[in-house]
């Protein structure tokens, strides 16, 4: 019998009602006095960001898209919670904001500390814009294990036995949303397309101590 021990969940979901949402996003991206200030002050690479030369934007001004969002990812939360031994408790409400990559924009490698989950909603993701990866959070299996084969064009960190590889690329598929631990390293390509490729990210937290 085989057992595999110490799993790390990732979660794939289609967002409900995405058509519709996707097209008030985008307006609010293209119309919205504040998003569209907001992008076009953009100076381009700022270290302090998780961002780099894309812009962070917050879309809780425009309450309802807000709370919609808020609402459908804690339902599909609550399929996370079913499959842990937590104490019971609940959900707070998710923090979440709204990722505007240009042309040659990316997010490079960062977990998202002081959080329990995290995910990432595939708003406007125009063909070959860019991919997740998900590095192993056990580094030290890779000088530890015997010596990997290389299959074809596959590298020994993208190798295709999910128990050698390290390195998990997700093929991003617009109206998508994602959900995995915050502590779980991952980073995002650049945007080599003339297009606006446009997700949303949020934190959740799963509150259970005593009040």
């Amino acid at each position: 019998m085989k057992r595999d021990l110490f799993v790390t969940d990732f979660w794939e979901f289609d967002f409900p009602y995405h058509d519709k949402f996707k097209k008030q996003i985008l307006d609010y991206v293209t119309n919205h006095p504040i998003a569209k200030t907001h992008i076009k002050d953009n100076k381009g690479i700022n270290p302090s960001l998780d961002s780099y030369g894309g812009d962070e934007l917050d879309f809780n001004v425009v309450p309802e898209l807000y709370n919609f969002f808020q609402v459908q990812t804690l339902k599909l939360l609550d399929n996370v919670e079913k499959e842990h031994s937590w104490r019971k408790g609940k959900w707070e409400k998710p923090e979440a904001w709204l990722n505007v990559n240009l042309k040659g924009n990316f997010n490079p490698p960062h977990i998202h500390p002081s959080n329990h989950y995290s995910g990432c909603y595939y708003v406007n993701f125009p063909h070959n814009s860019g991919l997740i990866h998900f590095l192993d959070p056990r580094p030290q299996h890779v000088i530890a294990c015997p010596e990997l084969s290389f299959e074809g064009d596959i590298n020994w960190y993208r190798n295709k036995n999910k128990y050698d590889s390290s390195l998990f690329t997700y093929e991003v598929k617009e109206g998508k949303i994602v959900i995995f631990p915050s502590w779980l390293m991952h980073y995002v390509d650049p945007n080599p397309t003339e297009a606006m490729r446009v997700s949303i990210a949020f934190n959740a937290r799963y509150d259970n101590w005593e009040h």
